[in-house]
């Protein structure tokens, strides 16, 4: 997706959040790097409405 701006965000996920995605992954039959995706979206999404 092309945006105006570019923005970059490390975040650090834990070996038990990686198992998680993995498994979401698999069960839902999307790739990893789409559900994180996702699931960062969602997250900036929540920080910015309680910014609000």
């Amino acid at each position: 997706m092309a945006t105006d701006q570019f923005e970059h965000a490390t975040f650090y996920l834990t070996k038990t959040q990686v198992d998680e995605i993995k498994e979401l992954a698999k069960n839902n039959q999307i790739s990893r790097s789409a559900l994180v995706r996702m699931i960062i979206r969602e997250y900036l999404a929540k920080q910015g409405r309680d910014k609000s």
